[in-house]
């Protein structure tokens, strides 16, 4: 620490130290007395002592001079005037809070002086507990919650921090800023809103009394036990295990499973038609079951469905032409061509189509061939006549397909920074796009997927989409960047990778009350008598806080770094502000003695 010694102008070019020490002595040495502790002639062993409730404590005072008398003065342990050089107050079981320890001293028979030693008696607390304010059982996933701690008898209240965790994560801390001697109880809350991931999560309290150098190190601590919270959420329905598009051979049948993870586990049923529900996760699909089949996983917190189209496959058992695709997916204004071969002898055979159709034709490969397919909703066949009487057809399954022509993203109702702990509705829009059963929006953080939204709509024409997502943004993601995607999962014979349109990025700014820095700012500060000390009070917050120390009921300092001497009131604040909120640590100013006036440095050695 580098010390600022204050020059009396009365010293310079005047005798040295001890000559104006023994002067002092000719005259009565009246000077001792009249002044502050720095001109009291004795010497503490301690300048401060912190000392547990019902603990033992022990602190010798001697003298620098010659004196008449000294002693104790104190409600407890109190040691009369003696003549000895070395005097201890002890206390073996301290239990007076606000006690005031003073050595005093009589230089002469006119002249008293005395020093007072600086005490903290601390408490921990009885009991420190954690709760649910106001809510019993499971929480759900994205709803608000108050925790609360109960820490019980705790003393002195200015030196407690009260912090929270979630497992081994530090989520938010509280001081206080009340000045007592005496134990209190104290009551904190912390907001919540748990995700699924949260399920099983531990919170704790933990109630901690930062006593400065002078006290026990490290700091004592009280926790909570751990308050584990389980999340219920609505489901998820495994995707990889349920494709979008199915196939299934005419004349067989297959099992698809719906699986889906949820918190209750979800119930799983598929709706094949308005009245046709089957209650299983299991569903055996066959050329009877209908083109599009929905899984639907469901619990009290929510439901998710999944459309699945059932592809038919294999129609030339029946109908003896073969189609060199099954299925195809075509760009909306793209090409597309797909061969029909007989697999006997005919008297004929065409496609029909509203685009590219083939009249009938004794060929033995026909091509269906579109150069650019804009009809939406076109329904290609390829027939055969066997002979002059049977006909027969294939249908082919055909999906046109538009990306969309713009995908954009931005805050409902708002504009500007955001303030922390807020909530805020972001909204995409899609715009014409087809077909919507197959679309697929998803929601980014950075590179974090957030949440992705499908639709049960059976359009086969370009559509506009809006899908909304709320957030709660911490600090943390200043600067964040949200945005959007729009895709298609159009099945295997669909383009691959998925096509997908991104919007622009969306920056966002938080707002939040300042943090100060307490590594840089102790809450107790020694400074040495008869010098001056620089104390600096940063902090982080957006806005930029301004920064002031309040030193008394009207005395505002203007400024990050305080200069503070004997002269400094024993408790200052430093206040952090901006129009988001004001964040306030109070610093204890412990006055230190320097020198003796024989010369002798007390409490460290002197800089220049």
């Amino acid at each position: 620490m580098l010390l600022q010694k204050q020059t009396s102008s009365e010293l310079k070019g005047n005798p040295s130290t001890s000559e104006v020490w023994h002067i002092q002595m000719l005259i009565g040495q009246h000077d001792y007395c009249t002044g502050a502790q720095a001109e009291c002639p004795v010497q503490l062993s301690q300048q401060r002592v912190v000392v547990r409730y019902r603990g033992s404590v022990a602190v010798n005072c001697s003298p620098s001079v010659p004196h008449i008398g000294m002693g104790w003065e104190a409600s407890e342990g109190a040691v009369p005037k003696t003549s000895n050089s070395l005097i201890t107050w002890r206390v073996s079981h301290l239990t007076e809070w606000d006690i005031r320890p003073v050595c005093y001293i009589n230089v002469n028979h006119k002249e008293q002086c005395q020093v007072e030693l600086s005490i903290t008696i601390y408490k921990t607390p009885d009991s420190v507990s954690i709760s649910i304010v106001n809510h019993t059982g499971p929480m759900i996933a994205g709803r608000q919650y108050e925790l609360q701690c109960d820490v019980h008898d705790v003393a002195p209240v200015q030196y407690l921090t009260v912090k929270w965790y979630k497992g081994q994560t530090l989520l938010n801390q509280t001081y206080f800023t009340e000045d007592s001697k005496i134990p209190v109880n104290e009551t904190v809350t912390l907001l919540i809103r748990p995700v699924r991931a949260d399920n099983g999560a531990q919170y704790r309290c933990e109630a901690q009394l930062d006593l400065g150098a002078e006290g026990p190190q490290p700091p004592p601590k009280e926790t909570s036990d751990p308050l584990y919270i389980t999340v219920q959420f609505e489901p998820i329905i495994n995707e990889n295990k349920l494709p979008s598009v199915v196939p299934v051979f005419r004349g067989y049948s297959e099992e698809i499973v719906c699986e889906a993870e949820g918190n209750p586990k979800p119930t799983i049923s598929w709706i094949l038609g308005t009245n046709d529900i089957v209650y299983n996760e299991v569903l055996t699909i066959s050329e009877s079951t209908p083109e599009n089949v929905y899984c639907v996983a469901e619990n009290y917190v929510g439901t998710t469905t999944r459309k699945v189209k059932v592809f038919v496959q294999g129609a030339q058992a029946e109908c003896p032409v073969q189609l060199s695709q099954q299925r195809v997916v075509v760009r909306y204004r793209g090409s597309v061509a797909v061969n029909c071969s007989p697999s006997v002898p005919h008297k004929g055979m065409g496609w029909e189509a509203s685009e590219g159709a083939v009249p009938m034709t004794r060929d033995s490969l026909i091509t269906w061939r579109v150069s650019h397919l804009t009809e939406w909703d076109i329904r290609p066949v390829c027939y055969i006549n066997v002979n002059h009487k049977e006909q027969c057809q294939v249908e082919l399954s055909i999906t046109i397909y538009k990306t969309p022509d713009s995908v954009s993203i931005s805050i409902v109702n708002h504009t500007g920074p955001m303030i922390e702990g807020r909530q805020y509705q972001l909204q995409c829009d899609v715009h014409d796009v087809a077909p919507v059963q197959y679309l697929t929006v998803k929601w980014y953080k950075g590179q974090t997927l957030l949440n992705q939204t499908y639709f049960t709509e059976d359009s086969k024409i370009p559509v506009n989409e809006t899908v909304t997502l709320l957030i709660r943004p911490v600090r943390a993601d200043n600067g964040a960047q949200y945005r959007c995607e729009a895709q298609l999962d159009l099945g295997a014979e669909g383009p691959q990778p998925p096509p997908k349109e991104t919007s622009d990025p969306l920056y966002i700014t938080v707002q939040f009350e300042p943090i100060i820095n307490e590594n840089k700012l102790p809450s107790v500060v020694p400074v040495f008598r008869g010098y001056s000390e620089e104390i600096v009070c940063e902090a982080e917050g957006n806005p930029k806080p301004t920064i002031s120390w309040i030193l008394g009921t009207n005395d505002i300092v203007y400024n990050e770094v305080l200069t503070i001497s004997e002269s400094t009131p024993e408790y200052v604040s430093c206040v952090a502000e901006n129009y988001v909120g004001t964040t306030t640590r109070k610093v204890k100013v412990f006055v230190q003695e320097t020198a003796s006036l024989s010369g002798e440095f007390f409490g460290g050695s002197e800089q220049e």
